[in-house]
């Protein structure tokens, strides 16, 4: 268990099980894979039928969009039907480390710059 989970354990989980020191820490990666030129593709039949069978992805978003590999995690986004105030925003990211662990995960609502959209 890492120093920082050790010391910050009274502090209770949130969202999908992570704590606020990881969410500050989600919020710092996400922030740099948005920097990162990425050229997502489509998803297959197959991997929108996983990643919506997932116990976690599949309660964030409607469908998987877009799918890349990066450094050896597999990046997601699913988008939303009904988004924007009240509801969240339009898309939710996720990373994967090989082990299928969540590194990274958020929600967003405008499609990063240095990210290539599927089709286009």
């Amino acid at each position: 268990m890492a120093w920082w989970r050790q010391r910050w354990s009274g502090i209770a989980d949130d969202g999908i099980g992570q704590s606020l020191v990881d969410d500050l820490l989600w919020i710092a990666r996400f922030r740099r894979c948005c920097g990162r030129h990425v050229v997502w593709r489509e998803p297959s039949t197959e991997e929108c039928a996983h990643y919506e069978a997932h116990q976690l992805l599949g309660r964030f978003g409607d469908w998987t969009c877009a799918v890349a590999l990066v450094e050896g995690r597999t990046w997601i986004v699913r988008s939303r039907t009904w988004y924007g105030w009240p509801d969240p925003p339009e898309f939710v990211f996720f990373a994967l480390g090989p082990d299928g662990a969540i590194w990274c995960a958020r929600d967003f609502s405008s499609w990063p710059r240095a990210w290539s959209r599927p089709g286009t």
